[in-house]
This record gives structure tokens, C-alpha cells and sequence, in this order.
């Protein structure tokens, strides 16, 4: 979902910036914030929950700046660091229960 890019000069290298647009994920997790706690079923047997959606985009930079609280997330599926991204990202959540 990148929605433009920008070339600039910084010195002797260029710089390529990526511009983001989330809106349509951040309209849809709020749905789902707002139909329930994510709860997901198969054949009416509950099988998980959906906590949150992350835009591809914003993991693949999150990962490309070797944030902490995604790489022990995503590598070691830490709960606390989940916990941490969502109180910077809160437009990721998609259900209204807690992590």
C-alpha cells in the first residue's frame, strides 16, 4: 500500500522515501474492533483469535530497521513486545479483548 515515493538528495547519496497509506487496514481492523473480540470459528468450534493486522509494508520496515519489539515478536512471539507495538501502532489492533 505505498502510496507515493520521493527522491532527495542528502549529500553525496540519494535518499528513496516510501509513503505509506493504511487506511483501508486501520478502516478495517476498527470494524472488526467494533463487531467483537476476534474471536475466529470453524464449523462453530472456536479455533483462535485474531489479535491484530500488521501491513505488510510497515512489518517490512519495522524488520528493515531492526526494531526490537518486532524482531522479539515476530522471532520469538513475545506477548510483552506485542503488547509494546500495539500501544505504538494502535490501528493494528483488530479485536477489542486483551494480548
Amino acid at each position: 500500500m505505498i502510496s507515493h515515493q520521493e527522491l532527495s538528495e542528502d549529500g553525496d547519496s540519494l535518499k528513496l522515501t516510501n509513503y505509506i497509506n493504511s487506511d483501508d487496514v486501520e478502516r478495517e481492523n476498527w470494524q472488526k474492533v467494533q463487531d467483537g473480540k476476534g474471536y475466529i470459528y470453524d464449523n462453530g468450534q472456536l479455533v483462535g483469535r485474531e489479535i491484530a493486522r500488521i501491513p505488510v509494508e510497515e512489518a517490512a520496515m519495522l524488520e528493515a530497521m531492526c526494531d526490537i519489539d518486532y524482531l522479539s515478536f515476530s522471532r520469538n512471539k513475545d506477548k510483552a513486545a506485542l503488547r509494546r507495538l500495539l500501544k505504538r501502532y494502535p490501528y493494528w489492533r483488530s479485536s477489542s479483548g486483551g494480548v
